[in-house]
């Protein structure tokens, strides 16, 4: 037996406006969406509950699911349907994305049956283009069981010249092209060499920054910040909604910058941040409850570039002996960028010695081609650190005589180690050879 609601949530009993809607409402389901972040309350009732009875409902669940977006879907019998609840059901398509408050102020509904008509003052041809009646016919049927006709007539009918017209005096301004400005003041940050000429201003006010408060230290004791740090990710959520999460280090902590731009905001000067981009910043410190962790919300961002470590031997060495992140558990920094930072210090050639392994060679390779073309002769050297097996210790036991052109069977093991005793099989793959196939 399916509970009311009620039931489930006791507390509403009190308060007579809810008593009035929901008194017999049955709770047909609950059902959460954690990647939505939604939940979802299906009730039906005896009669149709008007939305503004639903909207309290909603805003007085939302404390019991802390983070999640409240959504009802009342059921009702269609008998009960009154033009009153056609207007309303129609005015809720605003959540599907129909554009339809300007055109249904003041329109009228007659129910007949399952005929329905809408009389509208004005954008019957927009509304019919936007397949309104339709969509609403899905809505009703969504919440009766039963699919009407729905049927739209105009007091006033505009020819599509007209239309077009309104649409192009409606339009929105041309966004503008956002460009960085130059800070002319000199940024200097103790510990940290800029290139003040690369010194660029994202948004907000540019400043000079004074006390920095490293990344580590950030938590419940701080609020307005400034701090500094390179983009090592970027992340982009919503579609309508958008949140762009930047995270950035400064080598003592990490943070994420949390940005929640404003309806038909520019979004260009966030997506122009790249991964490398050094970053200075005023904003508020706060606990987020979505990351479970402290983030940062930014005022006053400026971007700039690091200066680059340079090698002043007046004669450069040559690196014989390196690791790149392709040995496993010994390299952490890319083939390719060791080819470019070699290159640009002046070195005339750099080694690259894996552990066991070349596949480091192709990034490199190709980071090197690239130089080629300025610089023909720096040269990369191709190296690995080999292992030594004695091939005097046998290694396959057991012979079998006969030619390949015969039957044999090729298998191979799969295991979860090396070792007979404490390992086990895990996959056997095997194939019959006849006469060469």
């Amino acid at each position: 037996m399916k509970p009311l609601l009620t039931q489930l949530w006791p507390q509403f009993t009190a308060d007579a406006d809810f008593m009035a809607g929901f008194g017999g409402a049955v709770v047909e389901r609950v059902a959460a969406d954690r990647k939505k972040m939604t939940v979802t309350v299906v009730y039906r009732t005896a009669d149709y509950v008007p939305s503004e009875v639903s909207r309290r409902l909603a805003a007085s669940l939302a404390p019991l699911f802390p983070g999640f977006a409240i959504q009802l879907q009342g059921l009702f019998p269609y008998p009960y349907l009154t033009p009153e609840a056609v207007l309303a059901l129609a005015l809720e398509l605003r959540e599907e994305g129909l554009p339809v408050n300007g055109y249904l102020s003041g329109a009228q509904a007659r129910v007949d049956g399952q005929q329905i008509v809408l009389c509208v003052h004005h954008g019957a041809l927009l509304l019919q283009q936007m397949d309104f009646a339709g969509r609403l016919e899905a809505r009703i049927e969504a919440c009766t069981g039963v699919r009407p006709r729905v049927s739209l007539q105009c007091e006033t009918v505009i020819d599509a010249k007209e239309v077009e017209r309104h649409m192009q005096e409606k339009a929105p301004p041309a966004p503008r092209v956002f460009r960085e400005k130059s800070v002319k003041e000199g940024i200097e940050i103790p510990g940290l060499a800029l290139e003040q000429s690369t010194v660029k201003l994202v948004t907000g006010k540019a400043f000079r920054p004074k006390e920095l408060t490293p990344l580590r230290e950030l938590g419940a004791d701080t609020d307005k910040v400034t701090i500094w740090g390179d983009v090592f990710a970027k992340d982009l959520r919503g579609s309508r909604r958008k949140i762009y999460t930047i995270s950035i280090t400064d080598y003592t902590g990490s943070v994420n910058l949390k940005i929640f731009p404003q309806e038909g905001e520019s979004c260009e000067k966030w997506e122009q941040l790249a991964v490398g981009d050094t970053v200075i910043l005023n904003g508020d410190c706060a606990f987020d409850r979505f990351d479970h962790d402290y983030v940062v919300n930014p005022r006053d961002v400026m971007k700039a570039t690091r200066k680059k470590r340079t090698d002043e031997a007046p004669e450069k060495r040559v690196e014989l002996h390196l690791h790149t992140k392709k040995s496993s558990m010994d390299g952490f920094c890319d083939p390719a960028e060791v080819v470019n930072t070699a290159h640009r210090m002046g070195h005339r050639a750099v080694a690259i010695t894996d552990h066991g392994v070349v596949q480091g060679f192709p990034p490199a390779m190709l980071a090197a081609d690239a130089i080629h073309k300025k610089d023909p002769e720096f040269k990369l050297i191709y190296g690995v650190e080999a292992y030594f097996v004695d091939d005097m210790i046998p290694v396959v036991y057991g012979a079998a005589k006969g030619p390949f052109s015969g039957s044999f069977v090729v298998f191979d093991l799969e295991t979860t180690g090396l070792s007979p005793t404490d390992c086990a099989i895990i996959e056997i793959g095997a194939v019959v050879v006849e006469n060469g196939e």
